[in-house]
């Protein structure tokens, strides 16, 4: 298998690099990948130690996907099939976050997160890591974005074709508008301790939706992952053309279960049947 590392092209005020400049570049480099020899060299990290690497996967991953009558909502990037791998290697291989970015359909409720972990050694089954989610008003990551809810988690299978499967145990209710970013950041790789490389994120290169990025800080991800604070956050286009294998399913806000509530006059007349209810009682146990 080959690997290739990539250098990072200079950011324009999006967070992003020179289009014309990083789709030749990324050409050239895929093209160089899909030809080089079958034994893989040491991957030689780039600036920030991000690197890419092609790697077999099965031909779809399961589980396939829910009915709509299941999960009416459906964030989905990916085509099914992943054919590399995406990490940090060499001396600066740590914690990052890589994330995909959603439109918004509407007010929901997110219920459950999918994340596809390939099969290689630096990726163990039960290692820790955390799911973020976040709302981007204005769509621009690199900026920042309200992070609304964190979930520690494990990783539930590492053979390449099936997702692990998160219901979350508080679903996010995500009324505002603006984009949705759902992420994961590998806390079982603590930097200085665990040794590189680490490549956690299944990639499908098929066919960019330019929405997969990624973001890194100088040492582990803080406990609280905020977005602009992050040293990097990048799109993943200017490295390598993919979509990172994340997954949101929900319900529209207007489907899911409500909460029953009551009024005020509800409430006073559950406070009149208590009430009765009290003294019904203590005339029976008097009687």
């Amino acid at each position: 298998m080959a690997a290739m590392s990539f250098q990072k092209a200079p950011k324009n005020q999006h967070g992003q690099g020179c289009p014309i400049a990083r789709r030749v570049a990324v050409t050239l480099m895929m093209g160089a990948a899909l030809f080089a020899v079958s034994s893989a060299p040491v991957v030689d990290a780039g600036e920030d130690g991000v690197s890419f690497e092609l790697k077999s996967f099965a031909t779809k991953a399961n589980p396939p996907l829910p009915p709509l009558s299941t999960y009416p909502v459906q964030l989905v990037v990916d085509d099914d099939n992943a054919e590399g791998v995406f990490g940090l290697s060499g001396g600066e291989a740590r914690q990052f976050l890589w994330f995909n970015q959603f439109a918004n359909p509407g007010p929901f409720v997110l219920e459950e997160i999918w994340v596809l972990f390939p099969d290689t050694a630096d990726v163990p089954p039960g290692g820790s890591i955390d799911l973020v989610v976040y709302l981007d008003p204005d769509g621009d990551p690199a900026n920042g974005a309200q992070l609304l809810a964190t979930f520690s988690e494990t990783i539930q299978s590492v053979t390449g074709d099936d997702f692990s499967v998160y219901p979350l145990s508080s679903p996010v209710t995500i009324a505002d508008p603006g984009d949705v970013l759902i992420g994961v950041i590998n806390r079982y790789f603590t930097q200085g301790v665990t040794p590189p490389p680490t490549f956690p994120a299944a990639l499908d290169i098929t066919a960019s939706q330019d929405r997969s990025f990624f973001a890194l800080w100088t040492g582990d991800v803080p406990p609280v992952p905020d977005l602009a604070t992050a040293d990097v956050v990048d799109v993943l286009d200017g490295l390598v053309s993919g979509n990172f294998m994340i997954r949101g399913f929900g319900a529209n806000l207007s489907q899911a279960t409500p909460i029953p509530t009551l009024s005020s006059w509800g409430i006073l007349v559950l406070i009149a049947l208590v009430a009765v209810a009290g003294v019904s009682l203590a005339r029976l146990r008097l009687g």
